[in-house]
This record gives C-alpha cells, structure tokens and sequence, in this order.
C-alpha cells in the first residue's frame, strides 16, 4: 500500500496556492478593489493593510496546501486524475469558500454581489488551483515487509 507523499503534497499545494493567489489579487486587488474600498468604508475601516494582504497571501498557500492533501487522501478511493482533483477541489471550496461566504452573508458585513462574485470565482479557480497542484503528485510505495521463515 502507497503512502502519501508529504513532500509532494506540500509542492503541489504551493502550486496550487500561486494560482490561487493570482486569481485573487487579479479578482480581489484589480477587479473589485473600487468595491472592496467602498464596503470597508461602510464598515468604518480603512483599506484593506499591508498585513492583511499577507495574510490572505498565507491563506492561499495553506488553502492550496490542503487542496492536493484532499487529493491525495481521495486518491486510493477515486483514482488518480483530473475528476478526482475537481473532486478534491470541490471540497476545498465548499469548507474554505462557500461555507464562510454563506455564514457571513446574514450578517450583512459585506454586499450579497461581492460575496457571489468571490464566491463563483472561487469555485473556479480552486478547482483549477486543485487540479494544477495535483499535476506533481505521485504517492510513495510502502516498503516490502520480509517476513521470517517459520
């Protein structure tokens, strides 16, 4: 039986998280940044900090990390593959993305359009991030047990 590949997981996840990063400054930090200035000044806060953005730099990197180690632990039971990666990356959406966009939305912190918008984009682009990251993963095989004669 294969063990997961720890090296690999955590390679892969970075590549996964550069595309996650990307997609997001280009979403977040070009696109929507007019509109993300005006939701933080509703809600009496500056713009977005130096120390934030490293931060959801960080996140992306971790999302990616833990995108291909959901990869890699579905692996054995769905295959290697693009359609296990999507799966992998449906999943990684769903805990990082849709849940705390749906938990955020009744609190009308931030406008229901930005929420969708990051939201669909995500989905998007994890799956993708998912699947590139996923790319370089190769499981280890398990060292042969010798047994003794009896």
């Amino acid at each position: 039986m294969a063990h997961t590949n720890r090296v690999r997981v955590v390679l892969g996840g970075l590549l996964a998280g550069v595309v996650i990063n990307i997609v997001e400054y280009v979403t977040n930090g070009v696109v929507l940044k007019a509109d993300w200035a005006q939701a933080m000044q509703a809600l009496g806060k500056s713009e977005v900090s130096g120390s934030a953005i490293a931060m959801f730099i960080v996140w992306g990197f971790l999302l990616g990390i833990a995108a291909v180690w959901i990869y890699a632990a579905i692996r054995p039971r769905y295959g290697a593959g693009v359609g296990t990666a999507v799966r992998a990356g449906l999943v990684a959406w769903g805990l990082s993305v849709f849940l705390s966009n749906l938990a955020n939305y009744p609190l009308g912190l931030f406008p229901t359009r930005l929420l969708v918008i990051t939201s669909v984009v995500s989905l998007f682009e994890i799956v993708i991030a998912t699947t590139v990251g996923a790319w370089p993963y190769k499981e280890v095989d398990a060292p042969a047990v010798r047994r003794a004669a009896a």
